[in-house]
């Protein structure tokens, strides 16, 4: 049979109104629409999960083993890329397979001053001159700098640099200060790049299927998620119209959509979740009224 869905207003006023439809409720069958066609009509409900995931990479530095030496601090030493799911949005699709909501758009983030997310400054910062230098002077020198920048810092700010420096000057000293120093330090500790990207699955809902597998593969390894439904106790009811006996020749059947809390499951966490009407596990009235 033929599935439905008009996002109208329910409109079941007496013997010569025709049935209208919407995402909470809607006529089963044979019936006139808003245009005073005759339609059939078989409410279902489909979801819309829009998965978010969160790659972390991290890009070597090109003096990361010379961190330990010259800065007492260990840097990552191998490119390494983690991603996770962050969240989960859950919505009713209303009319055609992409009609929900627009997919986010994928984002980048660097944590960096200087290069992009691939590279580092094609003029690294420590190179004061055009001599050749091994690469062992060449982070002995970046370091070195760095703590020319460290007490060049507290010198601002104890007053025993720059007595004319302040206020705003100050401000804005120090944030260049900042700014140099970190583009040194990700020389040695490499430099983290976040991306997050949005992928959308289409769930049909099954009547009498409250668990849907949504697998994805995450880190090269296979991560089962799932939808799982959950529906309301309370027994949906018609709050304006009467509900009539079924064999009454004026019976119109109108399915009445549940509201069940739908929500994406990583194992025993909930990542995202959501209260949608759904006419899979709801039930169906009669209420009085007349197709033409």
């Amino acid at each position: 049979m033929k599935r439905i869905i008009f996002i109208l207003t329910l409109a079941l006023v007496g013997v010569s109104a025709s049935a209208q439809n919407n995402i909470y409720k809607a006529v089963v069958g044979v019936h006139k629409n808003a245009e005073g066609s005759v339609v059939v009509s078989d409410p279902s409900t489909t979801l819309a999960v829009d998965l978010t995931f969160e790659t972390e990479q991290v890009v070597v530095g090109p003096y990361a083993k010379y961190a330990q030496k010259y800065l007492e601090t260990r840097g990552a030493l191998v490119d390494k890329s983690t991603t996770s799911l962050k969240s989960a949005k859950i919505a009713i699709v209303t009319d055609d397979a992409l009609a929900a909501s627009a997919i986010a758009e994928p984002t980048t983030s660097v944590t960096s001053y200087m290069g992009t997310e691939a590279e580092f400054a094609k003029i690294s910062p420590d190179r004061l001159s055009s001599s050749a230098m091994s690469l062992d002077d060449a982070a002995a020198q970046a370091a070195q700098a760095i703590y020319t920048i460290r007490k060049n810092r507290m010198d601002l700010i104890s007053g025993e640099a720059g007595e004319n420096v302040f206020g705003g000057g100050l401000k804005d000293a120090l944030e260049a200060l900042d700014a140099k120093e970190q583009a040194y330090l990700e020389l040695f500790l490499g430099k983290k790049v976040t991306k997050t990207h949005t992928e959308r699955v289409i769930v049909p809902i099954v009547a009498g299927v409250n668990e849907y597998a949504i697998s994805r593969t995450i880190n090269g390894k296979a991560e089962n998620l799932k939808l799982v439904l959950t529906p309301s106790e309370a027994t949906p009811k018609f709050t304006t119209l009467s509900e009539v006996d079924p064999r009454d020749k004026t019976a119109i059947a109108v399915r009445i959509a549940n509201i069940a809390t739908c929500a994406v499951m990583a194992g025993d966490k909930v990542v995202g979740s959501a209260a949608l009407p759904i006419f899979e596990l709801g039930r169906t009235a009669y209420v009085a009224g007349a197709v033409k």
